[in-house]
């Protein structure tokens, strides 16, 4: 297959990039490395300029005027070629399908240098068809072999670099995502770019924001995965983090352009260097899509990138990310496997006492233990190679609950009769319940967070539970509900309110989870003691927690409350709340294997109220949230 240079328009979202001259290495030496930052992660490259240095100059030649910065990949055939270097996307001129890119200015061309194979992983020039001396600025990625049919066409194509390390994964990633010709609704819509790559699928993907473009491309001489001139533009004349240093002759130090354009910093311990930094691109949150919706209301200003830290010390492994002054972010969420879930999945890397993130106000403190969370081989081998992803912050109230379910609560969306709709608090939040389809409002003090609202229906923990006799004579009409309440102090204690429906009236509740004398999950009444437990009057409870206590699910005192439990509620005196079915309710008091029968009539009754509320009720649930 031939390749041209065409000189059509496409579109391309243009992210923030930044130009700083690049030194062109001596053509001395043997081989020369660069790193072409993609919006899917990084890619090391060996320029081969001993076998083709007329095309490696050239190349360095556009690496230099900044002319590869921005333009994006335009054309993908799956097991053959990726190719980019040729076109950019120019905002004023429109968009994707208007016509809104452009070809980068061109060099002239250069003289054929084929003296390499075009095996998988290297990088060659494209040309003119029929004329083996009219490469420009256009080279692609070999997917495959295609030694057979690039090496005796048109001259031959002429290999000039291969890719170093794990890079073909990136290329690969790009490779495997849907173009245009795959997803657009019309042929016509494609007739520009049939083969460009987008970060997505169907019609809504076909815009500027989801082409996969090259950021920047240079060298990077001390090893970390920062570019080097990018490291020399940051603050104070390249000293990033104010230690009289160069972070550009620091592998410990990385620094780089974050979304917003202002300066992001990496600094891991000097013993154990940074290796391999990735900035990714917004397409990369796009590519990796939220299906449990993890990422609800959250804002990631100053990007996404991960890294490796080699030299690992055994226990904690902290790096240090100092955002922009201003940046005041609440969370830090990873893309990748834990040892609970080995599928790569989007969580909130919460520090948990071991690992995870820790604030304080635009700088976060990484907590990392080789082979535990965090680290995504989870292997003990001296690397840790930290997950992908990126600080974020709240946007709208946060609660993880759409707008459009907490208008319908009552009071005309305020469910605490508070005279402000819940959709404008963050410490408020109404969601519908898991069992009837009424609705529930949780409610904490003004200074601080709801997050990570979720009900199900408990059926999942009425079978992990077995027998119980604390549950006989008692009704559970709305599932089970699950948050957190974050900004606390460490180890502190809070209140949390839970509105039910007017007509009924809770007398116990329950809770699923580690306790501090038993560290297995278990469901067990969370009875007032007289510093946690629940208390009731009408239609509320009132739960009281002291962070890293009985009731806090993560039993660590790290300013975080986590919740699952349920209020139960007298069979006798349930009241159905909303339409169809008023719960299923354990009878009389049962000991032994009796009691376990109960419980299975229980979770079968649960689960025929989900079919029935799925037949009748459609139009009064919600999506389930599952928090990884």
């Amino acid at each position: 297959m031939n390749f041209r240079i065409t000189t059509t328009m496409v579109i391309l979202s243009r992210p923030r990039i930044f130009l700083a001259a690049l030194l062109i290495p001596s053509l001395a030496a043997s081989v020369i490395n660069v790193r072409m930052q993609t919006d899917l992660g990084g890619i090391d490259i060996e320029l081969l300029d001993t076998v083709a240095p007329l095309t490696v100059a050239n190349f360095l030649n556009y690496v230099n005027d900044g002319d590869y910065e921005s333009t994006f990949f335009h054309r993908s055939v799956p097991g053959f070629v990726v190719q980019g270097g040729g076109f950019i996307f120019n905002a004023s001129d429109g968009d994707f399908f208007s016509g809104g890119a452009s070809h980068i200015p061109t060099d002239p061309p250069i003289v054929n240098e084929f003296n390499l194979s075009n095996l998988r992983g290297t990088i060659a020039m494209a040309k003119v068809d029929g004329d083996p001396d009219s490469a420009t600025s256009e080279w692609f990625f070999n997917l495959d072999d295609n030694s057979g049919n690039l090496d005796s066409q048109n001259g031959g194509f002429t290999v000039f670099a291969r890719v170093l390390g794990s890079g073909m994964e990136v290329v690969d990633a790009i490779a495997a995502l849907p173009r245009c010709v795959d997803v657009a609704p019309f042929p016509q819509l494609c007739s520009t770019f049939t083969e460009v790559p987008f970060a997505g699928s169907g019609a809504g993907a076909l815009n500027n924001d989801t082409l996969i473009n090259i950021n920047h491309i240079g060298t990077d001489n001390d090893g970390d995965g920062a570019i080097d001139d990018l490291e020399d533009a940051a603050p104070n004349t390249g000293d990033g983090n104010s230690d009289t240093i160069l972070d550009s002759t620091q592998q410990h130090v990385a620094s780089f352009p974050g979304d917003t354009g202002e300066y992001v910093i990496v600094e891991s311990q000097p013993a154990s260097p940074l290796e391999s930094l990735d900035v990714l691109g917004k397409t990369f949150a796009l590519v990796n899509t939220d299906a449990a919706g993890v990422l609800v209301d959250r804002e990631f200003a100053n990007g996404y990138f991960g890294f490796k830290i080699i030299n690992t010390i055994p226990g904690d492994n902290t790096v240090l990310i100092s955002l922009p002054s201003g940046s005041l972010p609440d969370a830090y969420f990873n893309f990748g496997p834990t040892p609970e879930e080995l599928n790569p999945h989007w969580y909130d890397f919460a520090f948990d006492g071991v690992t995870g993130a820790e604030f304080n106000d635009n700088v976060i403190t990484l907590h990392f233990v080789d082979g535990l969370r965090g680290d995504t081989d989870l292997l003990q081998d001296g690397i840790i190679t930290a997950a992908r992803g990126g600080p974020a912050s709240i946007v709208g109230d946060g609660d993880g609950v759409s707008d459009q379910v907490e208008d319908g609560a009552p009071n005309n969306g305020d469910g605490n009769n508070d005279g402000i709709p819940d959709k404008q608090q963050r410490n408020v939040a109404s969601l519908v319940d898991a069992v009837n389809g009424g609705y529930l409002t949780v409610e904490v003090g003004a200074d601080f967070l709801l997050q990570n609202l979720q009900v199900t229906d408990g059926s999942n923990i009425l079978f992990q539970s077995g027998s119980s006799s604390d549950l006989s004579g008692l009704n559970f009409t709305h599932g089970f509900l699950g948050f957190e309440v974050k900004n606390m102090v460490p180890g502190s204690d809070i209140e949390v309110k839970i509105y039910l429906p007017d007509n009924e009236k809770p007398v116990k509740f329950f809770k699923f989870g580690p306790t501090p004398d038993n560290q297995a999950d278990h469901l067990y009444e969370f009875d007032f003691n007289g510093e946690t437990g629940a208390e009731f009057s009408g239609n509320e409870v009132t739960l009281h927690f002291v962070d890293g206590k009985r009731g806090d699910s993560d039993l660590t005192a790290n300013g975080i409350i986590a919740d699952p439990g349920t209020p139960a509620i007298e069979a006798g005196n349930s009241g159905a709340s909303g339409g169809g079915g008023g719960g299923c309710s354990l009878g009389v008091h049962r000991a032994g294997s009796e009691s376990a029968g109960g419980w299975l009539l229980l979770a079968i009754c649960i689960s025929l109220l989900r079919i029935y509320r799925r037949l009748y009720q459609l139009d009064k649930w919600q999506s389930i949230r599952t928090r990884s």
